[in-house]
């Protein structure tokens, strides 16, 4: 195993000779999230000897966007081959098969001897088995699951009554056995593999005499695939800013990643029947407010006067889905504002449809 240097692939001088480095010390599997990679498809091999390289390997941490794997694969010559594991199962649960079909979107098929089934709520607190594509619960079991949590208290909840272990991931498998992992019930964070707990950032927030009410959510990004963003109700009669609690933030955060970018006041922020954070409604306003501002932007369409519309919509195959409503265009407009959506989406592993409103619809 090659560590070039104790940064790793934060090292920009690594990312620089990353080439160079295959050749030198004839490296023959690659390693490397999906950020890393990223960085590397905007640095083409000038000529570097990858004979060396074995002709796969696999990533994950986060969802890989389709138009970085294959600019990857075009440059290298190497398959990625994506995967879905998690600690508790000791790494891996499934992967692209190495010398079979890939999926879009997909995770691959369960790993030897691992079993995956997607289980969804009945009536009276019961479950049942999801039929092929239809979404639910990942739960899985296996000789590489845990025995259990070193604080045995949250085991109840991380295993089924029949042993099945709990993943806090929601997807689908399909007719063939291909897993597609379409969303998260965990809150965790995901900033270029570096997984971050919200509690990192929530309980500093709540402990300030300015903040009500807080909640922290994974802002999506091209590049880290997630960036931590906080959302903020102030305590009644303050005045802090969003620059003040960022402040206020820095110096009591020990993780940098954890830091967040930005913290967003709400006059009130969305709570559930039980009085927590909904985190779903925060994650739907994020992702949305993030789009609106990118695809206005790139295209010079306008959201205030409904010329672009953005929403995260329920989606039965994809879990949910980003729709986008565009105004009555020119062909030749159109064409062009088709181009740059697409653009902008291909960076990222986020499902979206394109409506195209005609005129008489207006």
């Amino acid at each position: 195993m090659l560590i070039p240097s104790v940064m790793g692939a934060r090292d920009k001088r690594f990312l620089g000779g990353y080439w160079r480095f295959v050749e030198k010390y004839r490296v023959s599997r690659l390693s490397g999230v999906p950020t890393t990679l990223a960085v590397l498809t905007k640095s083409p091999p000038q000529g570097a000897d990858l004979s060396s390289l074995e002709p796969c390997f696999i990533t994950g941490s986060t969802a890989l966007p389709i138009a970085i794997r294959k600019r990857f694969e075009e440059i290298s010559g190497v398959r990625i081959l994506n995967s879905y594991g998690m600690t508790e199962n000791t790494a891996s649960i499934a992967v692209d098969p190495r010398d079979g079909q890939s999926k879009e979107g997909s995770s691959g098929i369960r790993l030897p001897y691992t079993r995956i089934r997607a289980m969804i709520d009945g009536p009276n607190k019961t479950s049942r088995l999801c039929g092929p594509d239809e979404i639910g619960m990942l739960q899985i079991k296996g000789p590489g699951v845990m025995l259990g949590y070193v604080n045995s208290e949250y085991d109840d909840r991380a295993f089924t009554e029949d042993g099945w272990l709990i993943t806090g991931d929601v997807g689908r498998i399909d007719s063939d056995g291909y897993v597609f992992v379409t969303g998260r019930v965990k809150d965790v964070i995901i900033r270029g593999g570096h997984n971050i707990d919200p509690a990192l950032i929530e309980e500093p927030l709540l402990q300030s005499p300015d903040v009500l009410h807080a909640a922290a959510v994974g802002k999506p990004d091209s590049h880290a695939g997630e960036f931590p963003v906080a959302y903020v109700q102030l305590a009644p009669e303050s005045r802090a800013t969003s620059s003040d609690l960022v402040a206020y933030l820095t110096g009591r955060i020990a993780e940098r990643a954890a830091i967040p970018k930005e913290v967003i006041l709400l006059d009130k922020l969305p709570l559930t029947d039980i009085g927590k954070p909904d985190k779903a409604a925060l994650r739907r306003d994020i992702i949305e407010v993030t789009f609106r501002s990118k695809l206005a932007e790139a295209t010079g369409l306008s959201c205030q006067t409904g010329e672009l519309q953005v929403s995260v919509r329920p989606h039965a195959r994809q879990g949910s889905q980003l729709a986008i409503t565009v105004a009555p265009l020119s062909q030749p407009r159109r064409a062009a504002v088709a181009a740059i959506i697409d653009e902008i989406m291909s960076a990222y592993a986020l499902a979206y449809d394109v409506q195209w409103r005609e005129a008489d619809s207006v």
